[in-house]
């Protein structure tokens, strides 16, 4: 799916011309466009009195725009959002407003925060979407800022909902009033976040059965069901973000829902504008052009994000980059069409999992070239993860039984499962275990949970960690879990405990523990690896060359993983996918724009070699992006591919055999 989402603002109804707005959709090579139409404002003639009717309707209506899209064979998306009602309508419905603990509304601009559980969100807005979907011809719809919202515009967190609705409702399930805060230490918040949960995923499988019993041929906005629709996300940028910044977030929205939900479409949106009170200014095309490039190469659709028409932008700089993109996937896509990832790892991740953990572990995943995909635990069955060598569960403490029990067999029948931190600590419902709910890693007793900053481990084995010649020790930081295992288990390398770091005169090492900083555990025909401390938050907050070059050998040499060989730096992403009639689609995407918090035109690389997994001979090797046949040779089960010059990011149509014959 190519998109260009035109967030068109009332204004923008004032004056729109059908034509003209439709050729600068095709200018772009957009072969679908979201444009707001319910909500917050009705940019159509609506007969709901609760609907607030736009005063800007004097240019071409929403019809005559959407029979202009699907002329040009441009599909239209309804953007919709129920989180606000405008001033007016909250005055003559003040129960509907999402209330502060103090009981202050949020008003932003005339626009005030309604809550899920008022009658607005539970009975108007499925009125409004069954109005919406009847009376305008659109393809799909999307629900904006859905859910349980704290935050407004500025960052600023107001904190749970504390209106009539949430405090009898939480009541009756829980029979406790509402937390303070929300803190999964505390019983309190852990029943209150599966409150939220059940209010959400009641309400929206009844508006998704609305729709499928309306207009079954919609494509909706996470569906409920199995039956297919389009994931959106955003990569985006913002004023204070914390950093580091995350430099694959295009390839980790994506790669989630391509892996997890292969019936749905992944529309992660290359966000035009700086943060929500810059958004007149544009970031780097160079920026753009990465997300978009990551997007591609990890299997999905493109999607780009302007506030406004086209036709009216006051900072341009970033079309030209998103045209070029839009326009070689045009001239390209029947080699995207039904791919599929030939990635023999994957990463892990679910809800209320540590976020950095994860990060680190893509970072390192992605910058030592193994081939993975992302799979949220909800999505793991026997048949999925029997693609997979490898799986990697990083600090993922939320674990239901069934998922731990899912993956154990995989580990039991011969599959390597490498675990960080504290995974399976805790059950789906938040709730603390007094161990772990995963038999493979061999954990019988978690002695405690200790402050790890000071400390190392030792590496007294100099086997299986080529890449560590020139050190006997690896840094810890955050947490370390010390714990006792199973006989069978192997325990690799030896805490040594925090000590005197100042003044310089007391700086000597202790003495090491007989705490290990890596447990092999064989389970069944299969084994474990278990690292009882953070390492991939080290990955991502600090990149040292001690933790990611210690993790790569972890995976090559004891996981038994190998990466893609060749020469590419590190900052060349490299995935591979495979279509139906067996040709590949190898990409190489160029990160080396990434200038601190930045982004520059990327470093052009010459003689680029890289090789990937490849049974026997293709038929031919072509370069898309330059458009030039490339030189190859195979040999011993693997492909090499030499790439003379690598801009932005190169697409290798690799053809199989078959379609030669």
């Amino acid at each position: 799916m190519e998109a260009d989402p035109d967030h068109l603002r009332e204004r923008d109804m004032e004056d729109i011309d059908a034509k003209r707005y439709v050729e600068s959709l095709i200018e772009l090579h957009a072969t679908v466009v979201m444009i707001n139409t319910s909500g917050i404002i009705a940019s159509y003639p609506t007969a709901l009195p609760f609907h607030t009717q736009s005063a800007y309707l004097h240019g071409d209506d929403l019809a005559t725009i959407i029979a202009a899209c699907h002329e040009a064979d441009i599909k239209v998306i309804a953007r919709t959002d129920f989180s606000k009602v405008r001033r007016p309508l909250f005055e003559q419905h003040p129960e509907w407003a999402y209330r502060r603990r103090d009981g202050e509304i949020v008003d932003e601009h005339g626009d005030v925060h309604v809550c899920v559980l008022s009658e607005y969100q539970q009975d108007c807005a499925p009125r409004i979407v069954e109005e919406t979907i009847t009376v305008l011809d659109v393809d799909g719809i999307f629900f904006n800022m859905a859910g349980f919202q704290t935050f407004d515009y500025r960052g600023v967190d107001h904190g749970i909902c504390h209106c009539g609705g949430c405090v009898r409702g939480f009541r009756a399930m829980s029979g406790a009033d509402l937390p303070e805060v929300v803190d999964i230490d505390d019983s309190v918040s852990r029943r209150y976040l599966e409150f939220q949960r059940q209010t959400l995923r009641d309400a929206k499988r009844r508006l998704d059965e609305l729709i499928r019993r309306l207009r079954p041929d919609l494509a909706i906005d996470r569906p409920s069901d199995d039956l297919g629709g389009f994931v959106r996300q955003e990569s985006n940028t913002a004023l204070d973000r914390a950093l580091p910044e995350w430099h694959y977030s295009a390839s980790s929205n994506t790669k989630w829902v391509v892996s997890s939900l292969p019936r749905t479409v992944s529309s992660n949106s290359a966000v035009d504008f700086v943060d929500y009170p810059v958004r007149h200014v544009a970031v780097s095309p160079h920026r753009q052009r990465l997300r978009l490039a990551q997007s591609l190469a990890s299997g999905g659709g493109l999607d780009y994000y302007v506030i406004g028409r086209l036709d009216g932008r006051a900072d341009r700089s970033g079309i030209a980059a998103v045209r070029e993109i839009f326009g070689f996937h045009a001239a390209h896509e029947d080699d995207y069409r039904a791919l599929r990832s030939c990635a023999s790892i994957a990463l892990l991740t679910g809800p209320h999992g540590n976020r950095e953990e994860f990060m680190g572990w893509f970072r390192l995943l992605a910058e030592q070239h193994f081939l993975f995909d992302v799979l949220t635990v909800d999505a793991i069955d026997d048949e999925r993860t029997a693609r997979y060598r490898a799986l990697v569960l990083p600090d993922l403490q939320p674990l239901s039984d069934s998922v731990a029990e899912r993956l154990d067999r995989f580990v039991g029948g011969g599959g390597t499962l490498v675990a960080s931190g504290r995974p399976g600590f805790r059950t789906d419902a938040l709730d603390p275990r007094d161990g772990t709910a995963l038999a493979c890693l061999g954990l019988e007793r978690i002695e405690a949970i200790r402050e790890a900053r000071g400390a190392y481990l030792q590496l007294d084995e100099r086997e299986g960690f080529p890449r560590m010649h020139d050190t006997d020790l690896v840094f810890l930081d955050g947490i370390y879990v010390d714990a006792r295992y199973h006989p069978a288990a192997q325990p690799l390398l030896r805490l040594i405990p925090p000590g005197p770091f100042g003044p310089p005169e007391r700086c000597v090492l202790p003495s090491p523990t007989g705490e290990p900083g890596l447990v092999v555990n064989p389970f069944g025909a299969g084994r474990a690896l278990y690292l009882p401390w953070l390492c991939g938050a080290l990955v991502h907050r600090h990149g040292h060359a001690n933790t990611s070059s210690f993790l790569a050998d972890v995976l090559e040499h004891h996981a038994g993983l190998e990466p893609v060989g060749g020469n590419l730096s590190p900052m060349v992403e490299v995935t591979l996918l495979e279509r139906p009639n067996g040709s590949r689609l190898l990409h190489l995407v160029n990160g080396s724009g990434h200038a601190g918090v930045g982004y520059v035109e990327p470093v052009t690389m010459h003689g680029v070699e890289v090789v990937v997994p490849y049974d026997g001979e293709p038929a031919d090797v072509v370069g898309l992006v330059s458009g030039r046949k490339l030189d190859w040779s195979a040999a011993n089960g693997g492909l090499t591919v030499r790439v003379p010059e690598l801009r932005a990011f190169e697409a290798i149509r690799i053809a199989s055999g078959q379609e030669r014959s």
